[in-house]
């Protein structure tokens, strides 16, 4: 006979983490909430606590180098409406992302642009000698999230929060840039204002040079294959109104060449001369429709 045993408040708590398969972005989500509420209720011990040790700023980085990736564990007070909208869309794309990819590649891309936004930022205090406004909250890796979400579904129709519009994501993800951009330049100034952009940028080059490993299967998307010659004999289009370009390698593999495969990339020109040749030569050419045999060379 079996007796179920009473569920603790750390149980309910593990539970509500792993919920819907996204366990690192209800574990980062509840952190940052747990920390504001500390913050909060504790503000005279724990505030300081957080911005010497948690919290990112060039002063403390040197005692306390970790900050560089622990910062989007913070959130302190005051209370906001922004503060809510960034808790919802940080579960919004974190958990889409994660969903897709797997809680450890998602983790490492999360660790990834986390390190990338606050180093950023760290080079172009001690470029221009200036002070930054310290990093304490999940905004900027946010950003980075969003780019990426955007960036693999291009065409995909967003609603921008509750108005009665809906934006192409790829446009979304130009107007998060400028955003970020003005935003941070206007406190900071125009210079530090390009380096902010340092996690957007890393979730670019992640999404666009990363796949086919950070590829996601399941997104139904229309979305750029990985760079290889481009033979364009492929214009199928997934809307009657738009045209989709499709790129692929020469042997129709999802892999794409280094930019130091020079010995590659010339096999690869070689390949296309000669596709390009026999394509000519096929009759089906629209620059030469006649069949060119050897009876006809040899007359």
């Amino acid at each position: 006979m079996r007796y179920n045993t009473p569920s603790t408040p750390l149980d309910n708590l593990k539970d509500l983490m792993s919920r819907g398969g996204i366990p690192v972005t209800m574990t980062l989500l509840c952190v940052n909430i747990l920390t504001f509420l500390a913050a909060f209720f504790l503000q005279d011990t724990v505030v300081p606590f957080l911005q010497s040790e948690v919290a990112f700023s060039p002063n403390n980085f040197f005692h306390a180098p970790w900050t560089l990736i622990t910062y989007p564990l913070v959130a302190v007070p005051p209370f906001s409406l922004w503060l809510v909208i960034t808790w919802v869309f940080f579960w919004l794309s974190g958990g889409s992302l994660e969903r897709s990819w797997g809680s450890q590649r998602y983790g490492l891309f999360f660790l990834f642009v986390t390190f990338f936004s606050s180093a950023s930022l760290l080079i172009g205090s001690l470029m221009v000698h200036q002070n930054i406004k310290p990093l304490y909250d999940i905004f900027l890796p946010l950003t980075g999230l969003l780019v990426a979400f955007c960036m693999l579904n291009p065409e995909q129709e967003v609603g921008i929060l509750f108005l009665p519009v809906r934006i192409r994501a790829k446009y979304v993800a130009i107007g998060i840039t400028l955003w970020t951009y003005f935003n941070y330049g206007s406190m900071m100034g125009p210079i530090l204002g390009l380096f902010s952009l340092g996690g957007i940028l890393a979730a670019y080059l992640y999404v666009r040079f990363a796949r086919p490993w950070a590829d996601i299967s399941s997104y139904s998307a229309p979305r750029r294959a990985p760079r290889g010659p481009d033979l364009r004999m492929d214009t199928r289009s997934t809307k009657p109104t738009g045209r989709q370009s499709f790129k692929t390698t020469l042997d129709g593999s999802s892999n794409q060449r280094s930019p130091f495969d020079i010995s590659g990339r010339i096999r690869d020109w070689q390949d296309r001369r000669k596709l390009e040749k026999l394509w000519r030569n096929s009759g089906l050419s629209d620059s030469e429709p006649e069949w060119r045999d050897d009876e006809k060379r040899k007359r």
